[in-house]
């Protein structure tokens, strides 16, 4: 340390003076400012403080949110809300199927030939036989 002229002393001891008082205001303001904010007054701008805190949250995760929701359209990668509609879809092909299906009207039944009919054509047919030249 540099030798130090005597003059200089009372500026040393005004700066210290100072140097003590602005520590002392800090720490008076500090504890000015826990009493407020134990008082009702204070406890108000604490509580409207907080509200605008939180409400500047919401605003912010709001923003991060549509952020995040169009970059993912923009890759192409599937969102909740896309899952959401296929599921919705989907749930509704299932309550489609699982009702009964109308079933059509009965066709009336062809009449059958007898067996003795069939018997009967038959033996016409091999009863009958080309004409083919005398022998």
């Amino acid at each position: 340390m540099a030798a130090k002229d005597f003059s200089d002393i009372p500026y040393f001891l005004v700066g210290a003076l100072v140097a003590v008082e602005e520590e002392v205001m800090k720490a008076a303001d500090r504890l000015v400012d826990k009493g407020k904010s134990l008082t009702p007054e204070g406890r108000k701008k604490t509580a409207s403080a907080k509200k605008g805190l939180v409400s500047r949250g919401d605003d912010f995760s709001m923003v991060v949110a549509r952020t995040v929701q169009r970059v993912l359209e923009n890759a192409g990668i599937v969102t909740r809300d896309d899952l959401g509609d296929v599921q919705r879809r989907v749930d509704a092909l299932e309550r489609k199927l699982s009702r009964p299906a109308k079933k059509p009207a009965k066709k009336p039944a062809a009449k059958k030939k007898s067996a003795a009919g069939k018997k009967g054509a038959a033996k016409k047919k091999a009863a009958k036989k080309p004409a083919g030249p005398p022998q």
